[in-house]
């Protein structure tokens, strides 16, 4: 005969830890959001980014964008939005000639307050006549920048176009998430970038640069970044624009570079388009690499390897 007193016991003990659970997240929720308090944490500072700041696009090209007119203190950096969905001032309408500078978060300049962006340091340079704008989005691979830049060219007439070309330009971005929980907990977004990470398969160097290079030369975003380059080369003839495209190194180890790959495969891009290319590693090799980023625990450039950047690409603008 079944013993019914076993049910409301079993059900009662069911109850006790789903309540123990919930606490325990919630405290951990508390916990993090306190210790991210200090802007310091890059993982949690790119979510408040993601979170404040962008919204998924209705296209699904792009992926997402910027919320127009919108602004945020993220990594101790304040970012501002203009009317465009573009970091920093609104557009010059009496400019005589305008650059952009199209690419992911080190064209948007992530950890870099606006003055010291390659933007500002390239316009307070080229003087009054030139307008410099800023298109750059986080976390866009090359196939999405390219979609970016179309839709803000059909608005906005340029001179020349400087494509920041980095190691997440072949990398296949999932679209954004519906998930509620994700987008709303800090705890959360901690424990899926580490779970991300640890079943990566690259927690290592040399794992690093071998899934890099499948990356770049047999993943199944490589052929998608050839065909943004032509579609930007097409986007150029149309509009009667020069590019320069310039290859980031990957900001790890510069002395020691293991990703010679990534270059040469830009500089392949460049001349078949005709383009301007410029490698701004060499300009970079007097320090150590660490010297050159955001913070300890963000590779981000700095305003130092900007200003540095700024004076290679000046030559070409001028």
């Amino acid at each position: 005969m079944k013993d019914t007193r076993s049910s409301p016991r079993w059900a009662g003990t069911v109850g006790l830890v789903l309540v123990g659970v919930i606490l325990a997240l919630i405290c951990g929720e508390v916990l993090v959001r306190v210790a991210a308090m200090d802007q310091r944490n890059y993982v949690i500072e790119m979510w408040r980014y993601a979170s404040l700041l962008k919204r998924p696009s209705a296209d699904p090209a792009i992926g997402h964008e910027h919320v127009p007119g919108t602004s945020a203190t993220l990594q101790g950096v304040d970012i501002s939005i203009n009317s465009l969905g573009m970091r920093g001032p609104e557009p010059a309408a009496d400019a005589a000639h305008r650059i952009a500078i199209i690419g992911d978060s080190v064209a948007l300049g992530w950890g870099v307050p606006e003055a010291e962006t390659l933007r500002a340091k390239l316009e307070h340079a080229l003087g009054p006549k030139v307008d410099v704008v800023n298109d750059g989005v986080g976390n866009m691979n090359l196939p999405q920048v390219v979609a970016h830049w179309e839709r803000t060219n059909a608005r906005l007439p340029v001179d020349t176009v400087i494509l920041l070309a980095t190691q997440r330009a072949p990398i296949v971005q999932p679209p954004p998430t519906g998930n509620w929980l994700l987008r709303h907990s800090m705890l959360c977004a901690i424990l899926v970038t580490y779970y991300q990470t640890v079943t990566s398969g690259a927690a290592g160097r040399e794992e690093m640069t071998e899934a890099m290079r499948r990356e770049w030369t047999e993943g199944p975003g490589a052929a998608e970044m050839h065909t943004a380059f032509d579609r930007l080369a097409g986007l150029a003839e149309k509009g009667g624009y020069r590019v320069i495209l310039v290859a980031v190194p990957e900001m790890h180890e510069l002395q020691d570079y293991r990703f010679g790959f990534m270059t040469a495969i830009l500089q392949q891009e460049a001349e078949a388009e005709g383009w301007t290319f410029v490698d701004l590693r060499p300009v970079l090799m007097d320090e150590p690499a660490e010297s050159y980023w955001a913070t300890e625990q963000d590779i981000h450039p700095n305003g130092k390897f900007l200003e540095l950047a700024a004076h290679r690409l000046l030559p070409l603008l001028r």
